[in-house]
């Protein structure tokens, strides 16, 4: 490289902050096992301040946002850490505009695969999931009947249509959902197979609830069900003492292990830096030296073997 061409490399760098390819503070660190295993990040919300993406959160339209975690990021901290795939997430804060999801997945086709949302009471719901799949590539789509703790719209005859359409698709679903409304789901996986099913977030047990273990349970009866996987991720979400390494947390994800399986297992984070709650290094170390019940077999599994048999990443 000539020293002009250096030069102008390193005048660049400022700008590159501004536009968001901010420098991550921890170092890869990696052990030998994690060098060599295959592993997808498939839960990766992301959004910046581009006006071109305005925010339009369904139950808060008045949120404000104090810091972006821009789509670069991520492309930053999986190259520091040695991921090879994610799957994007609209982290609703753009409502059911899943539009830079699409820019994210066109600007970067060989990392990610894309969910977006769809308001799941819209009676063109069919038409929406059909125009994000067909024109714009999106492999699945993300449900939060969490933020509606009293609704039935997840296994009403109204949905027949949309999970008739996504068997059709090939199109994957996640839910982020409430122990209650697990039967809800069981029905719609038993009626169609043919649609992949990620829960998100360990199934969100309440570890303050009274009864936590009994509603707790009631994800295990999606055990039967091959089709379906459980995400044991954001224990800092779960967690009721907020300290790493979130001990409350590894009782519950030790009993989906057992209940289900390593091989209906999938690991995701949540977040770039800087929104991160868990640093990377902290989340790939959780995973490596406090979730001890996993062998090495089950981790290949969990951190990435098994998101091949969900989603179609590229070659």
């Amino acid at each position: 490289m000539q020293r002009r061409d250096l030069i102008k490399k390193l005048a660049l760098l400022p700008l590159m902050g501004n536009l968001g390819f901010k420098e991550t503070q921890l170092p890869p660190n990696l052990n030998k096992a994690q060098k060599n295993r295959l592993i997808i990040d498939t839960h990766v919300e992301t959004w910046n301040f581009d006006e071109r993406f305005p925010f339009k959160h369904p139950e808060n339209p008045n949120l404000k946002v104090s810091i972006e975690a821009p789509i670069e990021n991520q492309i930053k901290q999986m190259a520091d850490f040695g991921l090879r795939y994610g799957v994007l997430i609209n982290p609703r804060y753009y409502g059911w505009d899943n539009s830079y999801m699409a820019n994210c997945l066109k600007t970067y086709p060989n990392h990610f695969v894309a969910h977006g949302l769809l308001n799941p009471e819209d009676p063109k719901i069919v038409e929406n999931l059909k125009y994000w799949v067909k024109e714009h590539g999106f492999q699945g789509m993300r449900f939060s009947p969490i933020y509606d703790p009293k609704s039935t719209w997840l296994n009403s005859p109204e949905h027949y249509p949309l999970w008739k359409e996504a068997e059709k698709l090939g199109v994957v679903f996640n839910y982020y959902i409430l122990p209650h409304q697990m039967p809800m789901l069981e029905d719609m996986a038993e009626r169609f197979p043919g649609v992949k099913i990620v829960v998100d977030h360990a199934g969100k047990p309440d570890l303050k609830a009274a009864n936590c273990w009994e509603e707790f349970r009631k994800m295990f009866a999606l055990k039967r069900f091959p089709q379906v996987w459980i995400s044991n991720s954001e224990p800092y979400e779960m967690s009721e003492i907020k300290k790493y390494p979130y001990k409350d947390t590894l009782p519950f994800y030790k009993a989906i292990y057992e209940e289900f399986g390593p091989e209906q297992l999938i690991w995701g984070t949540g977040y770039p830096f800087p929104r991160w709650e868990l640093p990377m290094d902290k989340e790939l170390e959780f995973v490596d030296k406090y979730c001890s019940f996993y062998t090495e077999h089950d981790k290949d599994l969990l951190m990435g073997k098994n998101a091949l048999k969900i989603w179609n990443f590229p070659k």
